[in-house]
């Protein structure tokens, strides 16, 4: 028997969103900007981050529980039409900030990397107007089922490098264990918990799970899994080209991809992590264009809000353009997630104080 589509997901889908919309960072030029202040401590920031965010989390997940709705709705419920319009389109330009500039940072890691004769503005497209318009306009449950579908492999295949790389680990260069002191690697990993703050940006599509406890399952899963891989990657980048060396490689990931043996046979496996990676970033892009197209609808009061994906996919690709070099596009992107670090964190806070102070409390 077909069962006929409700429009909403299941936590194994939700899950899988969060890991492809967080999980994928390790491949990108995060890393290096971890790495620049944690220098050898730098695999605890993203640790330090997740356990900030896993505080704001559950404020976030006592509000969406008590009032059965999205972020957005809960927003403009408590916060009121202006204020909570204010707060709105402050996500929004956060997010589609973030996708226009990560936009930029994965194309230019496709040019430098592996394709360096190709135009910029043909990666971008291919990317943004091609694979990630193409599943965001398919729905939320299109993007639920295609990071259900690869994620897992997306898994295996970070284990397999790991275990590629394994004899070349030197487990003595993630010393001194503290990097730069106890008091820095603390600041470092509240500077960047805006990393992780898509488990808070996600609170949008909370009405758009068939259940609260699965939001909540797959949410809290959602983020420390990924920020365990990013510590992990983290450890594996220093112990593999020791430290300072590693700040001055731009992306790690794929200079690591090019170093995995596997088994005796001794092939460079760079290609299958390419194409694997360059459908993760799709399934990232999609989720971000996703998200901003139906902040935005909301916003303007615009009910069909898929019409606004094409729009919004060619105004970031414009965007994304403006950049003069990647060195400017990594500091605009550290600057945009230092910036609304403190939003993320204090929005679930700010929520659940205004609902006790007006509400009483009340269930």
């Amino acid at each position: 028997m077909i069962r006929v589509s409700d429009g909403k997901i299941g936590p194994r889908e939700f899950f899988a969103i969060l890991y492809g919309m967080m999980a994928i960072r390790v491949t990108d030029a995060t890393p290096s900007l971890m790495l620049e202040d944690g220098l050898t401590a730098a695999w605890m920031l993203p640790l330090i981050s997740a356990i900030v965010l896993f505080g704001s989390l559950m404020f976030l997940l006592a509000i969406l529980k008590k009032y059965n709705m999205g972020l957005i709705d809960i927003v403009f419920e408590l916060a009121g039409n202006g204020f909570g319009r204010l707060i709105i389109l402050f996500m929004f330009v956060t997010v589609f900030s973030s996708m226009s500039l990560n936009g930029r940072s994965y194309s230019d890691i496709v040019i430098t990397m592996y394709y360096p004769k190709s135009p910029l503005l043909l990666i971008m497209v291919a990317l943004i107007l091609g694979a990630a318009l193409f599943i965001a306009h398919r729905g939320l449950e299109a993007i639920g089922r295609t990071a259900l579908l690869v994620v897992p492999i997306f898994m295996l295949t970070s284990v397999l490098l790991i275990i590629g790389v394994a004899n070349q680990l030197d487990p003595l260069f993630i010393f001194p264990i503290a990097g730069p002191g106890e008091l820095e690697v603390i600041k470092g990993g509240l500077e960047f918990s805006a990393f992780f703050a898509d488990i808070i940006i996600v609170g949008v599509l909370a009405d758009r799970l068939r259940t609260f406890n699965a939001y909540r399952t797959a949410s809290i899963w959602g983020l420390w899994v990924p920020a365990a891989k990013m510590a992990l990657f983290l450890a594996v980048y220093v112990m593999m080209f020791d430290y300072p060396a590693v700040r001055n490689i731009a992306y790690p990931y794929h200079h690591l991809t090019r170093m995995a043996m596997v088994g005796s046979l001794a092939n460079h496996m760079e290609a299958l992590f390419l194409a694997l990676w360059f459908v993760g970033a799709a399934i990232h892009f999609a989720t971000y264009l996703y998200i901003s197209a139906l902040l935005l609808g909301k916003l303007i009061n615009y009910q069909p809000f898929p019409q606004l994906l094409f729009p919004l996919a060619g105004l970031s690709v414009l965007i994304g353009m403006l950049p003069e070099n990647p060195l400017m596009g990594d500091q605009l992107r550290k600057l945009l997630l230092q910036s609304s670090s403190g939003l993320f964190l204090l929005l679930p806070v700010f929520l659940w104080g205004i609902d006790r102070f007006r509400k009483g409390g009340k269930e």
